[in-house]
């Protein structure tokens, strides 16, 4: 990738919540993106409010809440709880990711432990993070900060096409899933890149799943990204995120042996101790995401994109098929802005389009939104 396309993209997603244009245009100082757009009638179609109706599939009700309380004078350390970790390593044993003497380090939310690998990168001595696009935003921007440059080597999306230009030397790679853009996963042919590269190279891999485990179609619980080496690669999951619990802040990272001593000084200054009330609930809650059935969050954003479909199809508008999480991808820009100008926004996605100029004009949609807010996109759709 040229120098120049590798900047636009940094710039792009370092600024990733200035939206809008002239009057409603929004920068990177605040999370309010809803409400901005609420008080002046606009839909985001990107919007991080979901549809409380999401609950009648998860089947969360507020007694799943009712536990016996303290009043939290002490600490919540991450590690306070073994036998929730012990709970975690035998789930991906399970699932054939393993290594004797691995740790799972429990962080509030996966932004502060992102940025904790961000560090660990600079730490260990590498002067560039390799990645996969597209990446969660927050890794350019801490990325920017600690000056570690950020190279992707995909030449288009990877959900479909598998040319990676992985380095020849030890390095180190950061992927998200897809599934928090487009709603599809990396192909199992990239995982099989990597993990040929990881034994030849000895390279380490940093996957952010925060969205793992909400595939449409399937009850088993395995992550494309399983069948890398245990011994080189940290995952990153999100028990929260899986069943809609955004209001809650639970994240795990299963860290190869070699590194805990190396990451628990890191996350010891930068991510610290847990919430009480979060730290109460994490136990019911990966007990539920892990539970043998179709994960709901999926399950819902399956029914609502299944409304959708037929009506993009009837206007010709391309989109990529989602098979999992709560976002698509699909060509609506221009439509929208020709039948109802001004109506809507949403997140954008210059970025993609370094890889593929067709994505132009593609727009992140949050399947499972509020219900006034999908109502509106399907009556506009209908006209």
């Amino acid at each position: 990738m040229e120098i120049n396309d590798r900047k636009y993209i940094q710039k792009v997603f370092e600024n990733n919540f200035e939206i809008g244009l002239d009057d409603s245009q929004i920068d990177e100082q605040t999370y309010e993106v809803d409400k901005f757009y609420d008080a002046r009638g606009i839909v985001f179609l990107s919007e991080w409010f979901f549809d409380e109706k999401v609950h009648k599939y998860t089947k969360i009700e507020e007694n799943f809440f009712e536990k016996e309380r303290k009043i939290p004078t002490q600490y919540c350390f991450p590690d306070s709880t073994q036998k929730l970790n012990k709970r975690i390593q035998n789930f991906h044993k399970k699932e054939g990711f393993y290594e004797e003497g691995s740790e799972i380090f429990i962080t509030e939310g996966s932004t502060p432990m992102i940025a904790s690998m961000i560090l660990f990168a600079k730490y260990l001595g590498f002067s560039e993070i390799y990645s996969i696009s597209p990446l969660y935003f927050n890794i350019f921007k801490i990325a920017d900060l600690i000056d570690i440059p950020v190279r992707p080597i995909n030449t288009d999306l990877t959900f479909q096409d598998d040319s990676i230009n992985l380095p020849p030397k030890k390095s180190i790679l950061f992927l998200t899933d897809p599934i928090w853009s487009i709603g599809r996963h990396h192909s199992e042919k990239i995982f099989k890149k990597i993990r040929k590269w990881q034994k030849s190279t000895k390279s380490l891999v940093f996957i952010d799943g925060s969205f793992s485990y909400t595939d449409w179609y399937t009850k088993d619980k395995q992550s494309p990204g399983r069948i890398l080496d245990p011994a080189l690669t940290f995952r990153l999951i999100c028990p929260t995120k899986t069943l809609c619990l955004n209001g809650l802040r639970f994240s795990y990272l299963i860290c190869p042996s070699k590194y805990r001593k190396e990451i628990s000084q890191i996350t010891s200054s930068s991510i610290g101790s847990s919430c009480y009330f979060g730290h109460m609930y994490r136990e019911k809650i990966f007990k539920k995401m892990t539970k043998k059935e179709i994960n709901p969050i999926g399950e819902f954003s399956k029914e609502r994109f299944l409304q959708i479909e037929k009506l993009l199809k009837e206007k010709s508008i391309e989109y990529i098929k989602p098979d999992c999480g709560f976002f698509m991808f699909a060509n609506l820009s221009e439509y929208l802005k020709k039948k109802a100008p001004g109506k809507y926004m949403w997140l954008p996605v210059k970025g993609l389009d370094i890889f593929n100029r067709k994505y132009k004009n593609f727009v992140k949609l949050n399947l499972i939104m509020r219900e006034s807010s999908f109502n509106q996109l399907v009556s506009d759709l209908s006209k």
